[in-house]
Order: C-alpha cells, then sequence, then structure tokens
C-alpha cells in the first residue's frame, strides 16, 4: 500500500475539488428584472406582444406559468399563490438564431428567446418583466441581448399609457 502523508492527502484533495469544479457546467446566465408602474398587466402584455412584433418577430402561444402553479400547488402542499398571473413569452429572431448557432451549435439551447410577465399578489399598479441573458460574450450574444433589452424598454415605455387615469 502507498503511504500518503498529510500534505499530500491535502494537495490531492485540493486537486480534486479544482477538478470537480472545472468538470461541472457553467452557471445560470443572469436574470435581469424591470418593474413597470404604474400599469395593469393587461395592458403591460398588450405592449410586450406588440414590442415583439415591432421586431418582426411572431412570440409563440405563452407558457401559462401562473395557471400551472396555482393548478398544481393543492397537490404539492402549496396553498398560498406566489403570482397573481403569470406568463412566459416566447419568440425567435432567425437572424440572431443564425449568428448564435455558427459560433457554437450548443447555442441551439438558448432558442427560443423568452421573456416572463408577471405580478404580484397585493401588489396593485406594479407589473414585472423578467428575462434571462444570453449565455456567452460573443456578437450572437450581445445581439440576443440587445434585442432583449429593447423589447423590455419598449414595454416599459408603452405599458402605462393607456392605464394612467383608470
Amino acid at each position: 500500500m502507498l503511504a500518503v502523508s498529510p500534505m499530500q492527502r491535502t494537495c490531492l484533495f485540493a486537486i480534486a475539488i479544482l477538478l470537480a469544479s472545472l468538470a461541472r457546467p457553467a452557471l445560470a446566465d443572469a436574470l435581469v428584472h424591470l418593474a413597470i408602474t404604474p400599469s395593469r398587466y393587461a395592458d403591460a402584455r398588450e405592449a410586450l406582444v406588440d414590442a415583439i412584433e415591432t421586431e418582426g418577430l411572431v412570440p409563440s402561444p405563452p407558457s401559462r406559468f401562473g395557471d400551472m402553479l396555482a393548478r398544481t400547488g393543492p397537490a404539492l402542499d402549496q396553498p398560498v399563490p406566489v403570482y397573481a398571473e403569470a406568463e412566459v413569452m416566447h419568440f425567435c429572431s432567425a437572424r440572431i438564431a443564425w449568428q448564435l448557432a455558427r459560433e457554437n451549435p450548443i447555442n441551439v439551447a438558448q432558442c427560443p428567446l423568452s421573456m416572463a410577465i408577471y405580478t404580484l399578489p397585493g401588489e396593485a399598479g406594479v407589473v414585472h418583466l423578467a428575462w434571462r441573458t444570453a449565455a456567452g460574450d460573443s456578437p450572437g450574444a450581445r445581439a440576443a441581448d440587445a434585442l432583449l433589452q429593447r423589447i423590455a424598454r419598449q414595454t416599459a415605455d408603452n405599458a402605462g399609457r393607456s392605464s394612467l387615469g383608470r
């Protein structure tokens, strides 16, 4: 049997920890949040769809995330809702998708882009947008992030206009 000193054991342990940290996947990309106030959910949702379409994109049918949680909550002993309303909108820019795919085929996992829109119980007049930034620091990732920021900014600029004074 090979004798290993405490110092060697410590070094081997440090090397194993280093190798394990290098082998794991990269951490999730940053999540971005924007609160829009004053606004109503219906107005902000319409503004979000309009912003996506203004970019020449067609949103897919939304994921009704809040409805899914409300439906499954009782079975999971979660009777208190997290959201008053919550949806995730999905959309894709063919130009950005091609750019990302050419940069690295693994970028297929970044498409479609998505943006969540939600309200919280007891928080009247505030609508939230949230989205994940694109992974990496490539021209395609920067283009995806710029698109998401434009959509969020246009949504915020237009979301409250029709609800002011109501």
